[in-house]
């Protein structure tokens, strides 16, 4: 056990160097040098035990033991490395480390599996650089076409594919994921919530995933100059999107006790002190785990949007940014991962993720399980992120046990 610690904690140390504002958070970007740095890394240790690397396509990574049966659907473990902007060292990064880990448990061990047994990367999972969360396995499983994926452009006009010839990156399989590819898909995650730091729990079981929808709302009006225009012939939009966005916190208040709506995203144009603006972008993330909450949300904020613009005489457009079906995770690997953590003497807790996951996409094509470890003071995408490594240790252990029951 001391020596696993040792070995996540090294891994953690080394991905988290590849950082773009140090001091400062983690700032690691979807095919930045940082990324890469990262990847590489990862994909170097895969290598020293003889994983088979795949690019596959979006540029997801896939590291494979084969097994003994190689052709076989495989039992998938992973996560990702991109970050937001000032993130924390946990997020995503527990999860790569974790299967990393067990794979090597794999090899070191001389454990026969049938099945493949594949460490995975998903690619922007964040969305911090093309503005779409969950972007590389929306991909890989189809969600997202090729022809979609590379109209997709960062804040620099960059698109996805673009994004990845210039990193270097050449995919070796632009395959689809198909159901029979996959067996099962596990994911070790950090809460990014307080609900196991309550309980006192040390081990986390999703049972489902909430949905989420993520929109870009821009209004027109007319910019004028702040002090000749009376305030009775204003076309202001940034007033009506102060309202919409006041709005929106009491739709998701109204909706339910599972319902979140933030706006994160405002620019406004042309952004001068003594010019009323002519034109109000903001973006608006929806999530509740009902999905009949969950499009009632939207369609209230969208309603809100319409009536608000229609009485001030200002022109809108809304766009949807990404959207992502809640997700009932499976029953028998929830089951089954429960056996395995009260065989090492801890009791989990069952619980819902308020966030979105790369298994969410995975859960349609496979038996899909997500392993919780907490978050103190439940905080995340900040740089104040911090998960205990015993935590994380005893996810890998659990990770590992029915991974090798799985692929067996």
């Amino acid at each position: 056990m001391k020596d696993r610690n040792n070995r996540i904690l090294l891994d953690m140390e080394a991905i988290n160097a590849y950082n773009a504002t140090p001091g400062n958070g983690i700032t690691r970007p979807t095919f930045s040098p940082e990324y890469q740095g990262a990847a590489t890394y990862v994909i170097d240790e895969l290598k020293k035990i003889g994983a088979e690397i795949t690019i596959c396509r979006a540029g997801n990574i896939r590291g494979r033991l084969p097994g003994a049966e190689p052709d076989a659907a495989a039992v998938m473990m992973g996560s990702h490395l991109d970050s937001v902007a000032h993130g924390g060292q946990f997020d995503g990064v527990v999860g790569v480390v974790t299967a990393l880990e067990a794979a090597r448990a794999i090899v070191e061990g001389q454990v026969n599996h049938r099945l493949p047994v594949d460490v995975v990367i998903f690619a922007e999972e964040e969305g911090s650089r093309f503005g779409r969360g969950l972007l590389g396995s929306s991909a890989w499983t189809g969600r997202v076409t090729p022809g979609q994926l590379a109209a997709i452009q960062d804040a620099q006009g960059i698109s996805f594919t673009a994004a990845m010839s210039n990193a270097g990156i050449e995919v070796d399989d632009s395959g689809e994921l198909k159901p029979g590819d996959v067996r099962a898909m596990l994911e070790v995650h950090i809460e990014q919530g307080a609900v196991l730091e309550k309980h006192g729990s040390r081990i986390g079981l999703v049972e489902a995933i909430a949905g989420i929808r993520q929109l870009n709302i821009s209004i027109h009006g007319t910019a004028d100059h702040a002090g000749t225009t009376p305030m009775a012939d204003r076309s202001d939009p940034l007033q009506a999107a102060a309202g919409i966005i006041l709005a929106i916190d009491q739709i998701a208040k109204d909706s339910g006790p599972h319902t979140v709506a933030t706006v994160g995203r405002i620019t406004c144009e042309p952004a001068q002190v003594n010019v009323i603006p002519g034109r109000v972008r903001f973006s608006v993330d929806v999530r509740d785990s009902k999905l009949k909450v969950l499009e009632s949300a939207v369609a209230a904020i969208i309603q809100c949007t319409k009536t608000s613009c229609s009485e001030k005489g200002l022109s809108f457009e809304i766009d949807q940014l990404s959207e992502a079906e809640p997700v009932t995770l499976s029953k028998n690997i929830i089951d089954f991962l429960e056996k395995k953590t009260r065989s090492m003497d801890v009791e989990p807790h069952r619980m819902i993720s308020g966030a979105g996951h790369d298994t969410a996409l995975l859960a349609g094509l496979a038996e899909a399980g997500m392993i919780f470890v907490p978050s103190r003071d439940g905080l995340s995408h900040c740089p104040q992120e911090y998960s205990r490594l015993e935590d994380i240790a005893l996810a890998c252990d659990i990770l590992l046990a029915a991974v090798i029951e799985l692929a067996a």
